[in-house]
């Protein structure tokens, strides 16, 4: 019986909370009590605020966040799935709870001290937790609490399940705290540490880390799993130097460390751990990319040895990891330096716009008048110029015609292969003078030269990948073209030539690929028609799953066979206007 439990450190096993019965404690936290329950034959673990809203509305809005963000996220591999909300004992004033699936297994930090990793099963739960934050990333959350003890992994298969979703920020959800992000003070990227250092005075703000916050984390979670150590140690240093580690000093990279760790490993943690946002990954997608290339090393014999240091340390530093260490201290300073001083430039810009601006105001109308006299002038000297420009184009030719007619300049002689009959223009010194005439006067867009690939057979490997896949003959997929390109779907977008990554939509009409699923390919923009409308031509050789498998296919982004799309209007030279959102089908033989 439980009806005179009220409050949930009295709940023991065998009591019942709704139609949950407790078997045991999982353990609790300063928010909340965790338990492994039964309902009708199956295990789930069931999370309980400590205090209701009327005690401490944090505790219990850490909960119910919690709540929502799983909610958010539900469907996710590497996420637990939400099954139930409610209160105890009373439904609409006890304390808040919410019940998931059950992980059988342990902490990564208990799972890495006692199995002893190698680098090749590292890289396979790093790649499975990058995942997991790009699925955050492309919802707009952030986990912001990206450490060992937050991550499951689950026993039988070693996959790693985030079990504290508590620190997320949500779109339009207010923060849990007024200045830094729930999370341990050691994993704090630099950039909160500088934001505390300029605002200790200041009161009602908040810290956002934004993506790269979490990235800073990923860094310092693969560095302690790569070496066991902490990139900077809060028990070897006070606060004050902890912060002051955090926001100015390099730290041993992992591969010097501990010489087992893959220099490629050693690398991609060093980028997580830079100093300055933009010089990490660009995205969780980067990340994910990088590793995968990494991973490619896995069957080297340095990947399979159990990643433990020996008992007497660490080894000494060398003069190599001397001299790399110093140069990566001097970039990190200098770019430090660069940074501190752009921002005291744009707070003299921001102080000198704003008197502009006062002074706009009182010459305002003289301004537009000024620069309607300036449209007509500009008009008067594109009229004159077009009729200069005709004559010059004309003589342009009559010369390079001449030229080509001189006999020195004549057509070469046949070769063995058979004559040329066609003149050789394209190095006339007229005709190249009037190209750039041409692009100077009339800002005619000249690109580079985009070669179309020739209409081939896909690959049969791929082909039959496909097939096993029951790819091939399932009709269209919707894809967002650019999944770095913010904006809505029914919106149009501006695309270049060169690489592009593309996401999956998935509804109920579409094929067996799953929503979120990642395409990789190439764009040509330039030199193609469709219906004598230019076109953009779209290729994926391969695609990424959502469970982190690779697969290659052969798809083109197109509304038909020709796997051509026309440009929307508006579309500029090496500027091609299409919608987000497209369709895009497997081939077994490109167009």
């Amino acid at each position: 019986m439980t009806s005179d439990i009220v409050h949930p450190d009295h709940l023991e096993p065998g009591h019942m909370v709704g139609p949950w019965r407790i078997l045991e404690s999982l353990g609790s936290g300063g928010f909340g009590r965790t338990f492994k329950v039964e309902c009708e034959g199956a295990l789930f673990a069931l999370k309980m605020a400590l205090r209701p809203a009327s005690e401490d509305k944090e505790v219990e809005g850490r909960a119910t966040h919690e709540g929502a963000a799983l909610l958010a996220n539900t469907s996710h591999p590497n996420l637990l799935r939400l099954y139930a909300v409610g209160r105890w004992p009373h439904p609409s004033t006890g304390y808040f709870y919410f019940v998931t699936e059950y992980v059988e297994g342990e902490t990564f930090n208990d799972w890495r001290a006692r199995a002893r990793p190698t680098a090749a099963q590292l890289v396979d739960i790093f790649l499975a937790v990058v995942l997991a934050v790009m699925e955050l990333h492309r919802r707009k959350l952030l986990h912001r609490d990206l450490t060992g003890s937050n991550i499951v992994i689950r026993k039988g298969d070693n996959k790693p399940f985030f079990i504290d979703m508590g620190s997320v920020w949500l779109p339009g959800a207010s923060t849990l705290t007024e200045k830094l992000p729930p999370s341990m003070v050691h994993t704090l990227p630099p950039e909160c540490v500088s934001f505390l250092r300029r605002s200790a005075h200041e009161e009602g703000e908040h810290f956002d880390a934004g993506a790269a916050g979490d990235l800073y984390q990923l860094g310092v979670f693969m560095f302690e799993a790569l070496t066991e150590h902490h990139p900077f140690d809060p028990k070897k240093l006070p606060a004050a130097e902890l912060f002051a580690a955090i926001e100015t000093l390099v730290p041993r990279p992992p591969h010097f460390l501990n010489p087992e760790v893959p220099e490629s490993l050693g690398r991609i943690v060093m980028q997580l751990l830079e100093k300055r946002p933009e010089d990490r990954h660009a995205s969780a997608e980067a990340l994910h990319q990088a590793l995968w290339e990494a991973a490619k090393e896995r069957k080297n014999r340095a990947w399979k040895v159990p990643l433990v240091l020996p008992e007497s340390g660490p080894p000494p530093v060398t003069q190599d990891e001397l001299e790399e260490r110093k140069v990566r201290q001097q970039q990190s300073e200098r770019r430090t330096q660069e940074a501190r001083k752009q921002e005291a430039e744009a707070l003299s810009d921001k102080q000198a716009l704003e008197k502009i601006r006062a002074a706009a105001k009182e010459f305002e109308a003289e301004l537009l008048t000024l620069e309607q006299e300036q449209a007509r002038r500009t008009r008067r000297r594109w009229k004159m110029a077009s009729g200069v420009g005709v004559l010059l184009l004309g003589l342009a030719l009559l010369a390079a015609w001449r030229v080509w007619l001189t006999p020195d300049m004549a057509p070469p002689a046949a070769s063995e292969k058979g004559s040329s009959l066609v003149p050789t223009f394209s190095n006339s010194k007229p005709i190249k003078a009037v190209a750039a005439w041409l692009c100077v006067t009339f800002g005619v867009g000249c690109p580079a030269a985009q070669v179309r690939p020739l209409p081939e057979d896909c690959p049969q490997e791929t082909v039959r990948s496909m097939e096993e896949m029951k790819l091939l003959n399932q009709g269209a997929y919707i894809v967002i073209i650019d999944i770095n390109q913010p904006g809505e779907q029914w919106q149009l977008g501006v695309y270049h030539p060169g690489p592009i990554v593309s996401r999956v939509v998935k509804y109920s009409w579409t094929g067996p690929l799953p929503d979120g699923t990642l395409l990789y390919g190439q764009l040509w923009t330039e030199g193609l028609t469709k219906e004598g409308q230019e076109a953009v031509l779209g290729r994926y050789t391969e695609a990424l799953l959502p469970d982190g498998r690779r697969v290659p296919v052969c798809f083109v982004l197109s509304g038909d066979w020709t796997g051509l799309t026309i440009k929307s209007p508006g579309s500029k030279p090496g500027e091609a206007r299409l919608p987000r959102a497209w369709s895009a089908f497997a081939v077994r033989r490109w167009p």
